[in-house]
Parts: C-alpha cells; structure tokens; sequence
C-alpha cells in the first residue's frame, strides 16, 4: 500500500515540477503545492544553503501527495469489507 501510494505521490509531484518547469509560474493556487513550505522553511533556516528550490518543492509535493494517495487507500480498502482489512497488516 506503501508503494502505491509513494509511486502515485511522486507521479502528482512530478506533473507538477514539469508543469511548473513548462509555465515558468510556480504557485497557481494556494495548498496546491505545500512542498513550497519545505522549499521556504529550508531557505529560511539555512540562508546559504546550496540545496536547489525546486528538489525540495518536488520532494515536499511527492509526500504530502503520497500522505494523500495512502488515507484514499486505506479508506478504499476499509470500505471492502473483512477480508480487505487482511492485506492492511
């Protein structure tokens, strides 16, 4: 479930990185992207770090999309019945 849900975080986070990539227009709605928050928490606390802005943002988007992806999940596979709940564990 695990797995699932990082490989569908990381396939959100990348369509955005290449849209954003493509557009050249980073934030289009507010909550849309929170690894923007890691990006500017990581620029904040460490001014002269030379970690690149848009690796944080892609790496911020890929787990709170692959958080996301494992609650539908779970909720998906709860939702089945008895022995669903076996492949939880």
């Amino acid at each position: 479930m695990w797995l699932a849900s990082l490989t569908m975080g990381l396939a959100t986070s990348l369509v955005l990185t290449v849209a954003m990539r493509k557009t050249q227009f980073g934030v289009w709605l507010p909550g849309t992207q929170p690894g923007w928050m890691l990006a500017w928490a990581t620029r904040l606390l460490h001014p002269n770090s030379v970690a690149d802005g848009i690796a944080l943002v892609t790496a911020g988007n890929t787990l709170f999309y692959a958080w996301i992806f494992s609650r539908i999940l779970r909720a998906e596979i709860l939702a089945r019945g008895s022995l669903s709940r076996y492949f939880l564990r």
